[in-house]
């Protein structure tokens, strides 16, 4: 285990050490950002950094993650950040979801994501939402006895109207002759 003190984490700022990225990161008051140990930029003055233990932290003090080095942005492969999102989209999709959201937390921009992810699964991020979305509300109409508007309500739509659209659109049944249908 490595031992950091303020000085070695000065250190590593000044001579860029890339061995330390991950272990902590530095935010700049004048700038209001945060970056990697390793980016290689103008020396800021020592008495204007704040070192932390993640990057959520220095986010959750105000600050923002620096556009080059990136500090957010574990992933380094297009599969990763497929994986990553799609693991966020399964544990989320209940909850309404923006391709905006999913760009902030896997760390890229909306366009790459959309681009990587339609790469690697042949469906964009929202389509993907929308797949789970009707699975479960198959599911659920054959095996339970909620109401329409409760499965809607339960799989992130706030109307059962625009639930038994959508639903409609992807199955050709009306939640109701579905579940009857079956």
């Amino acid at each position: 285990m490595i031992f950091l003190n303020e000085e070695i984490m000065w250190d590593a700022v000044v001579h860029c050490k890339k061995e330390y990225d991950g272990t902590f990161f530095y935010a700049v008051r004048s700038t209001g950002i945060c970056c990697k140990p390793s980016f290689k930029s103008k020396i800021p003055l020592k008495d204007n950094i704040t070192f932390y233990s993640s990057v959520s932290k220095a986010i959750a003090d105000g600050y923002r993650p620096c556009k080059r080095c990136r500090p957010n942005i574990l992933q380094t492969n297009e599969e990763e950040i497929v994986q990553s999102v799609k693991q966020f989209i399964e544990n989320e999709y209940h909850q309404t979801l923006t391709l905006e959201q999913m760009s902030l937390y896997s760390g890229v921009s909306k366009y790459h994501l959309q681009r990587v992810f339609k790469k690697n699964l042949e469906m964009s991020p929202l389509k993907y939402v929308l797949k789970l979305r009707m699975d479960e509300a198959k599911v659920l109409l054959q095996m339970t006895g909620q109401t329409v508007t409760e499965i809607a309500h339960g799989l992130g739509y706030t109307s059962s109207v625009h639930f038994s659209s959508v639903f409609r659109q992807q199955t050709g049944y009306t939640p109701s002759e579905y579940r009857i249908r079956r």
